[in-house]
């Protein structure tokens, strides 16, 4: 028997749709209920080993919720990039990034990258090169702890994540600012003294600690700090600020380089002297070449 091509056309349409139900309600089965679709592990690097344990925990936690709660967020079509950023934020305070991406069916790979502190403004506040503020668990009371005297904050968002940033006083480049006053304080702690705070003043003065607070280092802000150093360098290895040194560290009170090529200092055991200088300097100085 010849069949008509008129309903050959809905014979296969009406397969089509049928095909087409049964695949969609295959697929909604296998992704609802069924493992097939199912997230089991996820693969985190970038943390310590901690860090990695608690926050696998608390994804497996967020693995029983849902979104609007239809869509289970176990699931590797469905899962909640957001939510799992926020999750690590919050178990992880440093996250500077993070990856998040599916491997095969069963699997989420989760790649974190941290803050890295240059300073610290208190025993669990650090402070990156670009001035981004953040809390961390980790011992950071090897890096100096900055106070800027009114400084003003920031937040912006970078990759979903929100940051709180530094604004200096007066304005300037916060990352290139950082970055040169480490390298000039490191110098600093490994010649002279270590560097334990520094206080950076409104009226641009800028004071390199020791950790009993006894003896300090004073420049300017907006100075060339190559040359800060090379002043410096040079005036400790001049007498007689050489040899006081070498002697009688530990009494030393301030080295003051926030006049050109001169180094103003001071020693617990000195008489103060009302000279040429005013103010709280005496007339103790040591007189650097040109650089």
């Amino acid at each position: 028997m010849k069949i008509k091509r008129r309903t050959l056309v809905r014979i296969v349409r009406f397969t089509t749709k049928i095909a087409i139900i049964f695949t969609i309600g295959a697929f909604f089965y296998g992704y609802f209920a069924t493992e097939l679709f199912t997230i089991k592990a996820y693969q985190i690097s970038g943390l310590d080993e901690t860090s990695r344990a608690a926050v696998d925990a608390q994804l497996h936690i967020l693995d029983t919720k849902k979104i609007y709660k239809i869509f289970p967020l176990n699931k590797i079509f469905t899962y909640s990039g957001d939510l799992i950023t926020s999750v690590i934020r919050d178990t992880v305070p440093e996250m500077a990034t993070v990856e998040i991406r599916p491997i095969g069916l069963h699997m989420v790979k989760i790649e974190v990258t941290l803050l890295k502190p240059l300073f610290r403004m208190s025993d669990s506040q650090a402070i990156t090169e670009d001035g981004v503020i953040f809390t961390t668990k980790y011992d950071i009371h090897t890096y100096p702890r900055v106070v800027v005297a009114s400084s003003t904050t920031k937040t912006f968002k970078n990759n979903g994540v929100m940051f709180t940033k530094i604004v200096l006083p007066n304005g300037g480049d916060t990352k290139d600012f950082f970055v040169q006053l480490s390298a000039l304080t490191t110098k600093m702690s490994s010649v002279i003294f270590p560097v334990d705070s520094i206080l950076i003043e409104k009226t641009g003065d800028i004071s390199c600690v020791d950790a009993q607070g006894k003896s300090k280092i004073i420049f300017l802000k907006d100075s060339d700090y190559k040359k800060v150093w090379s002043t410096l360098l040079s005036a400790i290895d001049t007498d007689p600020l050489k040899t006081k040194i070498a002697t009688n560290k530990e009494r030393l009170e301030y080295l003051d380089v926030r006049y050109g090529n001169k180094v103003f200092y001071r020693f617990s055991d000195m008489s103060f002297q009302n000279g040429t200088v005013t103010g709280i300097l005496d007339d103790h100085a040591t007189t650097t070449s040109s650089q």
